[in-house]
């Protein structure tokens, strides 16, 4: 038996994620602190649009334990978003409805945010290109992936 393969087979495996429906990784980070109440972590992609409160899904998988402390996340954003600013959060799935319902515990604010613009433009205060942007503060950046968005509990 040829030992080489299933090294050779790793990499195939891993650059095909995005077929089989694990996330690409658009935004990675880490998820710190005490989380505030037992049951499954989830992630939830929320803002508000012109039409209105979105809640979309983003590849809302269970959160693992390995080390409750410090969990790491990848997630990949909505191939046709509406224009919007949205926000990444983890929280409880308390309900276990598979999707953040506003009173769950989760994750602070920390004044980040992800601007999707249909066209180069000032929205919400920020000179956005169009495509994906993140507002950290003041400061808007462009060009997936966007890492290190870190959230807290």
């Amino acid at each position: 038996m040829n030992k080489t393969l299933p090294l050779l087979v790793l990499p195939l495996s891993l650059a095909s994620c995005g077929m089989f429906g694990l996330p690409k990784g658009d935004v990675t980070g880490s998820i710190t602190g005490t989380q505030p109440q037992a049951g499954d972590v989830r992630l939830a992609l929320i803002g508000m649009t012109g039409s209105g409160f979105e809640n979309n899904a983003v590849d809302q998988l269970d959160i693992g334990t390995f080390n409750p402390e410090k969990r790491v996340y990848a997630i990949s954003l909505p191939a046709n978003p509406k224009a919007g600013a949205y926000e990444v959060l983890a929280y409880v799935d308390t309900n276990k409805d598979n999707k953040y319902t506003a009173g769950e515990p989760r994750t602070r604010n920390q004044g980040r945010y992800l601007i999707f613009a249909t066209q180069d433009a000032g929205l919400f205060g920020f000179n956005v290109k169009k495509g994906w942007n993140r507002a950290d503060g003041t400061t808007v950046t462009q060009g997936l992936p966007f890492n290190n968005y870190d959230l807290s509990w």
